[in-house]
């Protein structure tokens, strides 16, 4: 099993030592690290749609999210593309 458990580096820094080392993605061969700011980009992204979502029902408010939710990620897997594209094949 390849699965690793990871805490972000912000939070990681609440727990004690020893789960610091384990967990921290700093100390963990092979994984990388963000600037941290993914869930902020994705709540900010989000924002624009509270206005129109106010008023739907429940079901209609969730299915919007998760709609606006995959095209975000389809969008953000798109612009890594493009970011390998040009800075490790140009």
């Amino acid at each position: 099993d390849d699965t690793k458990f990871a805490v972000s580096v912000f939070h990681a820094y609440a727990h004690s030592m020893q789960c610091q080392v384990q967990y921290n993605p700093r100390y963990m061969k092979g994984l990388g690290l963000t600037d941290g700011e993914g869930m902020e980009r994705l709540w900010s992204y989000l924002s624009h749609y509270v206005t129109m979502s106010r008023q739907m029902s429940a079901k209609n408010r969730i299915l919007t999210l998760c709609h606006t939710i995959t095209h975000f990620k389809k969008m953000r897997i798109e612009d890594l593309g493009k970011f390998i594209t040009i800075h490790i094949y140009d």
